[in-house]
């Protein structure tokens, strides 16, 4: 799903994004230190999403999508567009 918006509007969507993951136990980082867009995984026992900071707000969005597909939305509030863009 690519939605047609602008930077300012990808920047805020994507801290609505970043507000899910915190109800779902995972920590949001950025780092100019990989090489890739980034991945989900565990960092002293806790969920971590590490994200390539050098990525547009819409391709950060896309890798929180990718890394959380298939999450168990059920139990969350979550808005409505978010809910959609993560597939829930």
């Amino acid at each position: 799903m690519s939605r047609r918006w602008n930077r300012k509007e990808w920047e805020a969507f994507l801290e609505e994004l970043k507000e899910a993951l915190r109800k779902m136990g995972i920590d949001f980082r950025e780092t100019s230190r990989i090489r890739s867009a980034g991945a989900l995984c565990v960092v002293r026992g806790r969920k971590v999403l590490i994200v390539n900071r050098y990525l547009d707000a819409e391709e950060k969005a896309e890798l929180v999508r990718r890394e959380v597909a298939g999450a168990d939305l059920e139990e969350l509030f979550l808005k409505p567009g978010v809910r959609e863009f993560l597939g829930g």
